[in-house]
C-alpha cells in the first residue's frame, strides 16, 4: 500500500512539473500583459490627405498601430473619435476588416506585432470658394492609456462636368471658366462648333483618367502680361505614388514623383474643327501650363476645314505620354499653327509632330527631351510629313510649310553607335517643291549639315545660322527639378544666337525683356 501511495505521489509530482513546463513554454509574445507601460504606438502622428474635391472621396491612406512590447496587449479599441459630420465622413478599415462605425474593440495584439489601418475621407459640398480644413482623430486605447492619430484633409468645392453613360457633357455657348472654383472634367467634354469657351487666367482644370477637352468651336484660354497667373491643366490625382508616411518605403518615397507629374493621367486638349460660326476664328492657348496628359494639344483637322487656326503662346507642355503637340492637317487651307515662346519637355515620343500638311511656325521655343519618360526613345522629337494615312492604305498629301526660328531642340540622347541621335524627321511625298521646311538661328540636335549648307532649308540663302549638336547648357534638365533657362555661369551657345523676328517677340516666357537686336534662342532670355 505504501508502495502504491509513493507511486501516486511521484505521478502527481511529475504531472505538476509537466504543467509548469508547459506554462513556461508558452510563447512570450502570446502572454498578455497588463503593465500600464505596455501601450500602443502609431507609425505617424498625423495622416494628411492631399486636397480632396467634394463628392469625389480621397485616396486611401494607411498607417500602422504597433505593439512594441515583447508581450501581447489587449487592445480596448481602435476607433474614430468624431461623430457623423455634415462636412466630412472619415472611414477606417482596421486589420483588413470594414468594421461598424470604424471601430474595432477587445482584441489581442501579439508582442512586437502591428495592425494596418486604412483611412479614407469623403467631403460634402458647401459654399466655400477656397480650400477648407476637415479633421478627425483615431483613438488607440490599451492598458488604461489612450493615444491619438490625427486625420487632416483639405476640402475644395469644384465645378463638375459629367454625363450619363453614352453621353458627353457639353459646355454652354459663351461660357466662362473662372478661377473661383476648380473645373473637374469627369468625362470628355465638348465645346460645340458655334460656341466659344473662355478660360480666365488662374483657372485650374482637372481631368479624370481618359477625359479630354474637345473644342469644335473656339477656345480662348488664358492671357499674356506681367504677373498674369497661368491656366493649369492637370490630372485629377495629385497624391504621391507611395504613401510617404509608410515606413516600409523609407527615404525612397520622398524621391518618387506625384501622379501630377506622371504621363498619361488624362487625354488631351483637342481642336477638332467642324463647320460653324467659329470655324475660321483663332483658337488661343496663352500662358497655359499643361501636364501629365496623353497628348498635350491635339489638332485633328481630319475633315480638312479651311482657315482653322491655333495659337499656342507662352505655354509649358510637359510629361505628355505621347507628344506635346500633334497636328493632322492642322493648318490646311490658309490655316496655321503657331507655337511661340513656349516649352515642350519630357514627352514620351515627340515634342511636336505634324502630318498631312498645314502651315506651322515655331518661334522662340525650347523643346527638350532629355530625361524623358522612357529610358530609351527611338522616335525623333520633331517630325513633319505632308502625308497622312486616313485609312489603311489610303493616304492624303497636302503642302506643308514649316518655319522654325530662334528655338532649341535638344535631348542629349545617344544612338547605338555612341553618337548624338537625330531629333529631326522631315518627310515629303512628291516633288521637293511641294513643301517648305525652313530652319534659322536655332540650336538643333541632328547630324545633318543640310540645315546649314542647303539654301532650301535656310530661306533666302542665309546659310550657317544654326548650331548643330552643341549642348545648350540648361540649368537643370532633371525631370522633377526642370529648369530650362540658359545657364548664365557656363555660357550657353544659345546666348545671342537668335535674330529679331517679325513680328517681334519682345518678352520671354517669364515676361523678361529680350535683347532688341540679338535675342537668345529658346523660350528664356538670359538676364544680365
Amino acid at each position: 500500500m505504501n508502495h502504491l501511495r509513493r507511486l501516486v505521489l511521484i505521478f502527481l509530482t511529475v504531472l505538476a512539473a509537466g504543467a509548469g513546463l508547459l506554462t513556461s513554454c508558452e510563447p512570450r509574445e502570446d502572454i498578455v500583459t497588463t503593465d500600464p507601460g505596455a501601450t500602443l504606438t502609431a507609425s505617424v502622428d498625423m495622416v494628411k490627405f492631399d486636397t480632396v474635391f467634394v463628392q469625389q472621396g480621397s485616396i486611401t491612406k494607411r498607417f500602422w498601430v504597433y505593439n512594441r512590447n515583447p508581450k501581447a496587449v489587449k487592445v480596448d479599441e481602435i476607433s474614430l473619435v468624431g461623430t457623423a459630420s455634415p462636412t466630412a465622413r472619415f472611414e477606417l478599415i482596421i486589420d483588413g476588416r470594414r468594421v461598424n462605425n470604424s471601430t474595432l474593440r477587445d482584441f489581442e495584439l501579439r508582442g512586437k506585432d502591428s495592425v494596418l489601418v486604412l483611412a479614407k475621407v469623403t467631403i460634402t459640398p458647401n459654399q466655400a470658394d477656397t480650400a477648407f480644413v476637415v479633421m478627425d482623430s483615431v483613438r488607440l486605447r490599451a492598458n488604461g492609456t489612450t493615444r491619438y492619430v490625427k486625420l487632416r484633409a483639405l476640402g475644395e468645392n469644384a465645378r463638375y462636368y459629367d454625363a450619363p453613360p453614352g453621353f458627353a457633357p457639353v459646355v454652354a455657348c459663351s461660357e466662362t471658366w473662372t478661377p473661383n472654383l476648380p473645373i473637374v472634367l469627369l468625362k470628355t467634354t465638348l465645346v460645340d462648333s458655334s460656341c466659344v469657351l473662355n478660360i480666365e487666367p488662374g483657372t485650374r482644370v482637372y481631368l479624370a483618367n481618359g477625359a479630354s477637352l474637345v473644342v469644335r468651336g473656339r477656345l480662348l484660354c488664358g492671357a499674356l502680361g506681367d504677373g498674369v497667373p497661368p491656366v493649369k491643366f492637370r490630372g485629377l490625382r495629385r497624391d504621391d505614388y507611395f504613401d510617404t508616411t509608410d515606413p516600409r518605403y523609407g527615404d525612397f518615397a520622398a524621391y518618387t514623383p506625384k501622379y501630377a507629374n506622371t504621363p498619361g493621367q488624362w487625354g488631351t486638349i483637342a481642336f477638332d474643327p467642324r463647320p460653324g460660326s467659329q470655324l475660321t476664328q483663332e483658337n488661343q492657348l496663352l500662358n497655359t501650363d499643361i501636364r501629365n496628359s496623353t497628348v498635350g494639344v491635339l489638332i485633328q483637322n481630319f475633315n480638312y476645314q479651311r482657315g482653322h487656326r491655333v495659337r499656342i503662346e507662352s505655354c509649358v507642355i510637359r510629361h505628355a505620354f505621347s507628344a506635346g503637340v500633334y497636328g493632322v492637317g492642322a493648318g490646311f487651307g490658309s490655316g496655321s499653327v503657331k507655337l511661340i515662346n513656349s516649352v515642350i519637355a519630357l514627352c514620351g515620343e515627340r515634342a511636336v509632330i505634324g502630318v498631312g500638311g498645314g502651315e506651322w511656325q515655331l518661334s522662340h521655343c525650347t523643346m527638350v527631351m532629355s530625361g524623358a519618360i522612357f529610358s530609351r526613345r527611338e522616335t525623333e522629337a520633331l517630325a513633319f510629313s505632308n502625308t497622312v494615312e486616313l485609312e489603311e492604305n489610303i493616304f492624303r498629301s497636302e503642302k506643308t510649310i514649316l518655319r522654325v526660328e530662334n528655338s532649341i531642340l535638344w535631348s542629349g540622347l545617344f544612338n547605338d553607335r555612341g553618337r548624338l541621335q537625330n531629333e529631326i524627321l522631315l518627310l515629303r511625298d512628291g516633288s521637293n517643291s511641294d513643301s517648305s521646311y525652313i530652319f534659322r538661328h536655332n540650336l538643333l540636335q541632328t547630324p545633318f549639315t543640310r540645315f546649314n549648307t542647303n539654301p532650301a532649308y535656310s530661306g533666302n540663302g542665309n546659310l550657317n545660322t544654326n548650331l548643330l549638336n552643341q549642348d545648350p547648357q540648361l540649368r537643370n534638365e532633371q525631370p522633377f527639378r526642370l529648369d530650362l533657362r540658359l545657364d548664365s555661369l557656363n555660357r550657353s551657345p544659345a546666348h545671342r544666337l537668335g535674330e529679331l523676328l517679325t513680328p517681334a517677340v519682345p518678352f520671354d516666357l517669364l515676361g523678361k525683356p529680350r535683347d532688341g537686336s540679338q535675342p537668345d534662342a529658346g523660350a528664356y532670355e538670359t538676364q544680365p
